[in-house]
Formats: C-alpha cells, sequence, structure tokens
C-alpha cells in the first residue's frame, strides 16, 4: 500500500471510531491535495475531517486546503438538513393517506455515524410494497410544486423535490439472478412485510426503518450489486460495517451467514470483512466469517475502489458520457467485470450474465427499448 494510502485510511479509521490517529505516519511530508482528493472521489470528506482535526496542528492541512474542506463539509450538512426536511414532507404526507412507507439506506444509515450530518448524502429511498404502491405514487405526483421530472422504472418510482430525488419502492430489492431473487423476496417477505414488530425507528420519530438482521445483509447486498457493475465508494462500505457494529446484539451472526451463502456471496463477504476488518478499524471479533485467508483477494479490491471512487464515476464520469458511445461504455463496465471476474466466479459471472441478457444487451448493444 502507498504511504498516502497509510496516511488516508488511517484518518478514515480515526473519524470512524474516534480513535486516535498514528501520528508516526505524519511525520514526512504529506501530500494533502491527494488524501483529500481521496476522500472526495469515496465521498468520506466528513468522516476524514473528524480524523484530520486529531492532528497535532503541525501536521494538519495548510489554510487553503483547511478553507476548501470545510466548504466542502458545510456543503454536506447544508445537504444532510435538505434531505430531512423533504423526508420528513414525504413521509407526513403518506401517512396522511394511510400509508406507511420504511426508509431504506440512506438517512436511516447516517444516523448510526458519530456526526450523522457529515456523511454525505444522495437520495431517498422509501419502500412502499406492492401492495399500497399505485396509490403512494398517485399520492406524491400531485405533491408541491414540480421541479423535477417524474418517472417509473421496474423497481421503483422516482421524482425531485426541493432539489432532493426521492425513490417509492415497489420492490425493496431484486436482483436479475432469478434464483438469488427468489431468495431475496422470501427476506423482504419476512422482516419487511410479515416482520412489523421487528422494524427500527428514525429518531423518535413515526418513520420506520429495516429490522437490523435484514439491514445486515441487504447493506452488504446492494453494495456488492453495485460493486460488480460500476463499482463502490469506500461509503457504502462505511454504512454497512457501522450497521453490523451497531446491531451486534441485535443481528443473529448465524442465520446472517446462512443468508450470505443462500445468495452466493460468502466469497465476497470474506473478502470485504476483510477490508471491514483490516483496513476500516472494525474489530474482528465485530465481524461474522472472518477469513483472513481473502486478505490477498481484499487489497485487490481495495485498490480497484480508489480507483473508481463512488459508483465508478470516475471510471465513467456522467459528463460526456453519451458522446463516447454506448460501446464504449459497455466495453468500459464489462472491462471491470472482467477485472473482478476471478473474486467470486460464480457470483459475479451469474449476475453479469442475466443483467445483461435479460436487461442491457439489447439497449447497449442493439440500441433497442
Amino acid at each position: 500500500m502507498k504511504w498516502v494510502e497509510k496516511q488516508f485510511f488511517s484518518l478514515l479509521r480515526a473519524g470512524l471510531w474516534d480513535l486516535d490517529v498514528d501520528t508516526s505516519l505524519f511525520e514526512e511530508p504529506i501530500d494533502w491535495q491527494t488524501i483529500l482528493e481521496m476522500g472526495r472521489k469515496q465521498t468520506v470528506l466528513g468522516v476524514l475531517a473528524d480524523g484530520i482535526a486529531k492532528l497535532p496542528s503541525e501536521s494538519r492541512p495548510s489554510k487553503k486546503d483547511t478553507q476548501w474542506l470545510q466548504s466542502q463539509i458545510f456543503k454536506i450538512r447544508k445537504s444532510h438538513l435538505l434531505l430531512n426536511q423533504t423526508l420528513k414532507e414525504v413521509t407526513e404526507l403518506l401517512l396522511d393517506r394511510g400509508i406507511r412507507p420504511v426508509l431504506l439506506k440512506g438517512q436511516g444509515v447516517a444516523r448510526l455515524y458519530r456526526y450523522p450530518e457529515q456523511r454525505q448524502c444522495g437520495d431517498i429511498d422509501l419502500y412502499i410494497g406492492e401492495t399500497l404502491y399505485t396509490k403512494a405514487c398517485e399520492v406524491v405526483s400531485a405533491y408541491g410544486e414540480k421541479s423535477g421530472k417524474e418517472s417509473e422504472s421496474y423497481q421503483h418510482y422516482h421524482f425531485n423535490r426541493n432539489g432532493v430525488t426521492v425513490e417509492l419502492h415497489k420492490l425493496a430489492t431484486h436482483s436479475p439472478d432469478p434464483f438469488v431473487n427468489k431468495y431475496l423476496q422470501r427476506l423482504v417477505k419476512l422482516y419487511l412485510v410479515d416482520g412489523y414488530a421487528g422494524y427500527e425507528r428514525h429518531y423518535d420519530s413515526t418513520l420506520l426503518l429495516p429490522p437490523a438482521q435484514f439491514d445486515a445483509c441487504y447493506l452488504f447486498y446492494h453494495l456488492a450489486k453495485h460493486f460488480i457493475y460500476v463499482g463502490i465508494g469506500l461509503r457504502q462500505v462505511c454504512d454497512w460495517i457501522l450497521c453490523l457494529h451497531t446491531y451486534a446484539d441485535k443481528v443473529d451472526k448465524e442465520q446472517l451467514l446462512k443468508d450470505v451463502r443462500a445468495l452466493g456471496m460468502l466469497r465476497l463477504w470474506e473478502i470485504f470483512g476483510c477490508i471491514a476488518v483490516d483496513y476500516l478499524g472494525l474489530p474482528q471479533d465485530g465481524f461474522p466469517g472472518y477469513n483472513a485467508l481473502r486478505r490477498v483477494q481484499a487489497k485487490d479490491v481495495v485498490a480497484g475502489i480508489l480507483s473508481v471512487g463512488n459508483f465508478g464515476h470516475h471510471v465513467l464520469p456522467e459528463k460526456g458520457l453519451r458522446d463516447k458511445g454506448k460501446l464504449y461504455v459497455f466495453g468500459k463496465r464489462m472491462g471491470w467485470r472482467i477485472r473482478i471476474f476471478r473474486l467470486n466466479p460464480y457470483w459475479v459471472g451469474r449476475m453479469s450474465f442475466f443483467y445483461y441478457f435479460k436487461h442491457k444487451f439489447k439497449t447497449t448493444l442493439l440500441h433497442r427499448c
């Protein structure tokens, strides 16, 4: 691992767990621009800033770099407040119509951080379920001023309000692999449909969060799926390990590993377990199924994550992507899958096959809808 990467992970661990920074790593000249850029690419600047604050003053960034970091943290906090306000508005609207949404990922996971307002946020995902899904879509379609576009996919209906993307989910999750998807939907039914009493609460509000047992598996499946398709940032990994740590006493670890095996993800689970423990500082006894034999593969995965950034945006940037052409995009994404194939050939191969040949093949290569 490069020296600057050791510095980066030391700061990230310090911010994540409220630990002291290994100051011996910061005795030589520090390339702060590279470290801060890594934090930006991985969408963990807020956590990184907490770690930087633990350094002695002589080791901290220059005034110029500090001002830049402070401006980014201000934007993250402002975005956090906006999402919470929009979440409150949409939730109250749905509750008034007899629809009780469940908050997936995002702001629900942010509460697990030491400073929730410094977790870089994205959109709002609300699980509605199939029964009230149509009614919920009708309710929000008439909500407020039209500040963005509304559209529907197989899994969810999404719209923009206050500059925030809100997704109403008919399906909490799904897989292009029909065999994996069958088991996923069993978990959704068990924990989100039938397991109402097991829900967590979003602070003291009436908004519900998924049961911890579901989230421990669901958050990993979500990051693993995105890792295969386009890559992920470290924020998604931090979300998942904070869930494992916070709810350690609530999660049945044997059942969790059984679910992971049934979904065909055990090898990836073990690889990311080494990342969680060896790079991000999760206590080893806090990770179910830790396998030190996966450390070499974990090193390769970390290198990939650092190179592609959050959701692969630094390999396939959205700006100007259409100008590259669909074959270019197809080639880039297939190149990524070939790179990671050996990590878990069975799962990566099956997921890629069903994804491309059931959904993307005709739209990417044949230019059909």
